[in-house]
């Protein structure tokens, strides 16, 4: 019986078929111009002809940039001049994008794909950033300053990336993973993408996030682990109490953003199923993830550390702190990065010490289990009062009417800062409801100087919401 690799869909892969349809991109890309060694930019969105591509791009010794296709001209230029790929993987369709500038497109009859893949070749201009001996792989996350960081892994950091999330959440072939989150991205390429190559196990991939059929899929049986994040959690207990559905999966995994305790609880008495939050960054790959068992008892908690991983909070100075204790998160494993940034602001290189990655997130551990509580550079000063962000959101998340919320500082009329935030609904309620709901729930000092309800919040590429201040009026 033939394994599927990869479901998608314009069709599906078996492990013989994926591998065939890699040798064979392979000699293409190769027809169309891509030598052995050079930098590539891979931008597709999840499809059939992802996995095959990375792979054929591998077999040509290629070091592979992943790229999210909802980039937009301002990081595309700055990943051009920063990094210099010297070409982009794209779909036909892609090659209009805004900033994919072109000296020469190739177009590819790419094995297993729904349309051909463009090769574009942009102007050369000379790289500005160093890459590291032996990188494979560079991710792109976005910096504060929402310009793109490119994160530099070798072979060595892949290898006990994919062990780690194999052993740890003990993925075997019999396993089939369903991911509605972009492959371009570390959450799903990670766990995707490598755990697929490891394990040998079927890789199901969505292109969109339907919610009525993702529960119909997680009640199926055949899906064991789901790759999800807060906003489809949501999604779903928004649906009508008609929609009955029970998941059986061993892992329901929430990424990306914090998820409130709230939704886990909420979720948990519709549909009869825990949601795991797993913890990680581009940075550092997998770091921690929630026992299933343990999840209602501890629904705040993003669970304990996987495999090599070790994990400590630090004091200003650099000093653990004990048990209970608020610190700084720092994160130390085989499969952090290498080679650090080649791409961001140098303030962010700082972030990895001998010590290992300094991840700048606020947590705790209590009986072993780790609690994040938001970022260290987040913390909202109110006349000498320092607010958590994460704190005030969990406050307004758990308001029946929220459906999401995001918290900033600002500067008020007389510049001090003060607690800004929006929400969007489920249903009507005014702004003196949530500030009354607020004042039972937080110190004089947290609770918003203004609640702004909008119909929507921006999102990243990776649906973390991206509130700025600078973006804020009073």
């Amino acid at each position: 019986m033939k394994r599927i690799a990869v479901i998608a869909p314009e069709g599906t892969l078996d492990l013989a078929a994926l591998e065939d349809a890699a040798d064979r991109g392979g000699l293409r890309f190769s027809a169309a111009g891509i030598p052995s060694g050079a930098l590539v930019a891979l931008m597709l969105p999840n499809c059939l002809a992802f996995v095959p591509a990375y792979l054929a791009l591998r077999r040509l010794s290629a070091t592979v940039a992943l790229i999210p296709p909802k980039y937009r001209a301002r990081e595309l230029e700055a990943i051009r001049r920063g990094v210099a790929p010297l070409c982009f993987v794209t779909t036909k369709t892609a090659t209009q994008a805004p900033g994919l500038a072109a000296r020469r497109v190739a177009l590819v009859d790419f094995p297993c794909a729904g349309e051909q893949l463009a090769v574009v070749f942009p102007p050369e201009n000379e790289r500005t950033s160093v890459i590291p001996p032996g990188t494979v792989l560079l991710k792109f996350t976005s910096g504060s300053t929402g310009q793109p960081k490119g994160i530099a892994f070798d072979v060595a950091n892949l290898e006990t990336e994919a062990t780690n999330i194999v052993r740890g959440l003990g993925i075997g072939p019999d396993d089939m993973i369903l991911a509605p989150v972009p492959l371009c991205h570390s959450y799903g390429f990670d766990l995707g993408v490598l755990t697929l190559l490891q394990a040998g196990c079927t890789l199901a991939l969505e292109k969109g996030f339907v919610p009525r059929r993702m529960l119909q899929d997680l009640a199926s049986g055949r899906v064991t682990v789901f790759l999800g994040v807060p906003a489809m959690y949501r999604a779903c207990l928004a649906l009508p109490a008609s929609v009955d559905a029970s998941p059986r999966v061993r892992y329901l995994l929430s990424c990306t953003a914090p998820l409130p305790a709230s939704v886990i609880t909420a979720f948990h008495a519709r549909y009869g199923a825990a949601i795991c939050q797993h913890y990680g960054s581009s940075e550092t790959g997998a770091v921690t993830t929630h026992v299933p068992a343990q999840v209602l008892e501890r629904p705040d908690s993003v669970g304990r550390p996987m495999g090599d991983v070790a994990v400590s909070v630090v004091d200003a100075a650099g000093h653990p702190v004990a048990p209970g204790v608020e610190g700084e998160v720092v994160v130390s494993s085989g499969a952090v990065a290498h080679g650090g940034y080649v791409l961001g602001a140098p303030a962010d290189r700082t972030s990895f010490q001998p010590g290992g990655y300094h991840t700048g997130d606020v947590g705790r551990f209590a009986d072993g289990f780790l609690y994040v509580h938001g970022r260290v550079d987040d913390l909202i000063n109110v006349g000498g009062f320092k607010v958590s962000p994460r704190e005030v959101i969990d406050v307004l998340e758990s308001y029946p009417a929220v459906s999401e919320a995001a918290v900033v500082g600002v500067r008020g009329p007389s510049g001090e800062e003060v607690v800004y935030a929006a929400v969007t609904l489920s249903r009507a309620a005014t702004e003196a409801d949530i500030l009354a709901h607020c004042r039972s729930r937080l110190a004089e000092y947290e609770i918003p100087r203004r609640v702004d309800i909008r119909s929507s919040l921006p999102h990243g590429p990776t649906g973390k919401v991206r509130l700025r201040a600078q973006d804020v009026r009073l």
